[in-house]
């Protein structure tokens, strides 16, 4: 007598049973690359949302339902995006923002067109229709908006040395002449060495505004800056006659003279002066003396052609301020001090200044008389702080620091 050892399992059962083994597979690849898989058929809160990646400001690829992907597209790859108001309230309560539909995020992979990134950015994407999150490797810990740590900016380091003979003259004058025929506005300084290495290289060249600019009725140099770059490439390719040397040590010693007087009174405007700061803290003034020495201009604009920099005066409001490597005590509070050391602010304002540059450019498109800014819920996130940023009708950096929780 034969028996049957079938046993007939219900559809339901089985499709069950599928995709358990599915979610299965999917969460041990994930895991084994170091990412997380999270689904949800009625999509996720935004506390879920904040745990799982946006507290570490992790990179999620999302799947979408079928409403929100026939806008979107059935997967986005993000970073989710809050203001200021709205991180603090959910670290404080993590259903803070629970009846807030939508999230805002930032698309990663250029997949959207400028529209549909835009209305990511500012609306958002309804939280329910949201049904799977791939959710990558977290940052590390003190990138986190609530970590005391200071901050290591996100850099490849690429070292770059100038050739000593002076021979780096072709690639800078160059680099200057491409700027100028592609209508981007050069800083004052690039300006000066402009003209500097065009009466090396090109002095037939020069034009009769130029020359009016550079030289005497002699057809001496009597612009001090112009006459100094100059110098310094002499210096460089080893042409420096001893006329040449006594009229670089001087105007070198003009120009350190006028960046003293400069910072001074910067340190007055703080309650100090050079003196006092000397004085009372050696190894901040040592520190402020050779980026004094130091200082060159910085531009963060290479394409578009308004001009986006760091001054001399830019670098004395915000390092002074700002930097706790040299601010002094009771000087504009802890709180609004970076948590960068001093050298990690520059590759910072870099990636910042950088990141914001279109949005500067096409502003200044249509407002180019006004100042630029990123302030309050506005301001600019990275790497666990915000920061408000103003930048001044000419370009320059009118002031940068991070924002103090309110």
């Amino acid at each position: 007598m034969e028996t049957n050892n079938n046993v007939d399992i219900p559809a339901e059962e089985l499709l069950s049973l599928l995709k358990q083994q599915i979610d299965f597979f999917e969460n041990r690849m994930a895991e084994r690359c170091g990412m997380k898989l999270y689904k949800s058929a009625n999509g996720f809160t935004q506390k879920e949302i904040y745990e799982y990646a946006g507290a570490k400001d992790c990179v999620a690829t999302l799947t979408l339902n079928q409403e929100s992907a026939k806008v979107f597209g059935e997967s986005l790859t993000v970073v989710f995006v809050y203001y200021q108001k709205d991180r603090m309230a959910i670290e404080k309560n993590k259903m803070a923002l629970n009846e807030i539909s939508n999230v805002k995020a930032k698309e990663l992979l250029g997949k959207l067109d400028r529209s549909l990134y835009d209305l990511l950015l500012k609306d958002g994407i309804p939280t329910k229709d949201i049904v799977e999150m791939l959710v990558g490797p977290a940052s590390e810990e003190n990138n986190t908006y609530t970590s005391p740590l200071l901050r290591k900016p996100k850099v490849l380091e690429i070292p770059f040395e100038g050739e000593d003979n002076g021979n780096d003259i072709h690639f800078m004058y160059g680099a200057l002449c491409h700027f100028i025929a592609d209508g981007i506005e050069l800083t004052p300084e690039e300006h000066n060495e402009y003209l500097a290495y065009k009466i090396v290289l090109e002095r037939e060249k020069l034009t009769e505004k130029e020359r009016e600019e550079i030289f005497d009725k002699n057809g001496a140099i009597v612009n001090q800056e112009v006459g100094y770059f100059w110098l310094l490439w002499k210096k460089k390719a080893g042409k420096l006659t001893e006329k040449n040397k006594t009229d670089l040590m001087l105007l070198s010693q003009n120009r350190i003279a006028n960046r003293f007087s400069l910072a001074d009174k910067e340190l007055q405007s703080m309650g100090l002066s050079f003196e006092k700061l000397a004085k009372s803290y050696p190894e901040k003034a040592a520190l402020l003396f050779s980026k004094i020495i130091t200082f060159h201009e910085h531009r963060y604009n290479v394409v578009g052609k308004h001009l986006l920099y760091m001054s001399f005066k830019s670098f004395l409001h915000i390092y002074l301020r700002h930097v706790k490597e040299l601010a002094v005590e009771n000087q504009f509070g802890e709180r609004s001090k970076f948590q960068l050391a001093e050298k990690d602010l520059k590759a910072t304002m870099d990636i910042v200044l950088g990141s914001l540059n279109d949005e500067y450019q096409t502003y200044k498109e249509e407002h180019p008389n006004n100042r630029f800014f990123r302030k309050g819920n506005m301001a600019y996130y990275y790497n666990g702080d915000y920061y408000d940023v103003d930048i001044l009708p000419d370009g320059q950096i009118g002031s940068f620091y991070k924002r103090v929780d309110k």
